[in-house]
């Protein structure tokens, strides 16, 4: 059988990781004795050392930053989904077989008090909204 370059070039990862079978590696070693300048070819390329991802010095300050943020995000859209639950429940009703219930109407105080939060919402979600923006 005609072992060619190829041959030897496919199993030499196998042969470096010794996980290939006793005749293939006696196969690389014997086509390696009659060929030094693939062999040496070879050694070049195991020992060259093979590059990483050296991650950053701040990367830690970027993910504590990202979660920050992140955070911040999560906070000013919850307190945007309160200010137009609070703003539009003043405006709420409750339909029966024969008569409609307005809150706003029926009990006025208490529509009052859901549009003072709504408000009083609005006015936290702007604060801090300015507030992202001069970050």
């Amino acid at each position: 059988m005609n072992v060619t370059k190829n041959v030897i070039c496919d199993l030499f990862p196998l042969y470096v990781a010794n996980e290939c079978s006793v005749d293939s590696r006696d196969l690389v070693d014997e086509y390696l004795r009659k060929n030094p300048g693939l062999a040496d070819e070879l050694r070049r390329i195991v020992n060259t050392p093979v590059p990483t991802l050296a991650t950053p010095a701040g990367a830690p300050d970027e993910v504590r930053s990202l979660c920050e943020a992140r955070r911040r995000v999560r906070n000013q859209s919850l307190l945007m989904g309160l200010a137009i639950f609070f703003s539009l429940v003043p405006f709420s009703f409750l339909a029966t077989g024969e008569r409609t219930y307005w809150l706003l109407f029926e009990y006025p105080r208490t529509a009052l008090i859901y549009g003072a939060i709504g408000i009083g919402c609005w006015v936290a979600y702007a604060i801090r909204r300015r507030n992202s923006k001069s970050l």
